[in-house]
């Protein structure tokens, strides 16, 4: 289980790319799931457009995820929660798309 409080948008990583095509397409691939209709973002009902790199810095867990977001929320720098049953799917490319 995961925490649903306290994450942050990790910035900097709009150079980064996977072998998916897409961080959308990445999530897509290895959640199992349809792309969701809005924001995973508790609070936001705007039209998910994107995969956003997103991490917990009061966790031990120090790892990455993508998560479906507007761009409004893609852009956030202050802490935000997720709707509860958002899929977490790891970003590193070593455990998942290599």
């Amino acid at each position: 289980m995961y925490l649903i409080d306290g994450w942050k948008n990790k910035g900097g990583t709009g150079e980064r790319f996977c072998k998916c095509g897409s961080w959308k397409q990445h999530w897509i691939n290895f959640s199992g799931k349809t792309w969701p209709d809005e924001c995973s973002v508790s609070g936001c009902s705007n039209t998910a457009t994107l995969g956003a790199h997103i991490y917990n810095p009061s966790s031990s867990d120090t790892s990455e995820y993508i998560v479906p977001v507007c761009n409004s929320c893609n852009k956030r720098t202050d802490e935000f929660s997720l709707k509860s049953g958002t899929i977490l799917v790891s970003a590193n490319k070593q455990k998942t798309c290599g």
